[in-house]
């Protein structure tokens, strides 16, 4: 049942209790505890609104793949999260080791953003994919 529950959070993080337990055909308390022990045991880890960035003024958005510099960590690569319009940052496979989802107003300042935040963390063999169009987009990114 927590995989039903799951897939319903998934589609929609607003339902209520009550409403994923009339999906399930289950109490409203069975719901409300299943999902206290995921949140309890960090299998759910939070909730997230589906944002639409160009509305927010976010018209640029970008993938920057890079490989880590010499001495660079993983908690190095951590200080990402106070930057600006990063999104995620991902240990990837393949030619370039880190991934990072980055949105910004514009591309000036998704090129200054890149050059003088995430650079200088260690990164090297940097490159940019501008994101022409979001096809699908998850919570949170």
């Amino acid at each position: 049942m927590n995989q039903r529950i799951l897939r319903l959070l998934k589609m929609d993080g607003k339902m209520t209790y009550r409403e994923v337990a009339e999906k399930l055909r289950r109490s409203p308390s069975t719901v409300r505890d299943r999902i206290k022990r995921m949140e309890d045991f960090n299998v759910i880890l939070g909730y997230s609104a589906i944002v639409n960035n160009e509305l927010m003024g976010m018209q640029s958005d970008a993938i920057v793949l890079a490989n880590i510099g010499d001495g660079v960590t993983v908690k190095d690569l951590r200080k990402l999260r106070n930057v600006d319009g990063v999104m995620e940052v991902l240990l990837v496979s393949g030619g370039r080791g880190v991934l990072i989802r980055l949105h910004a107003p514009d591309n000036h300042t998704l090129e200054s953003t890149i050059a003088n935040s995430i650079i200088p963390l260690g990164l090297k063999d940097v490159e940019v994919r501008i994101i022409l169009e979001s096809v699908m987009r998850f919570p949170g990114i």
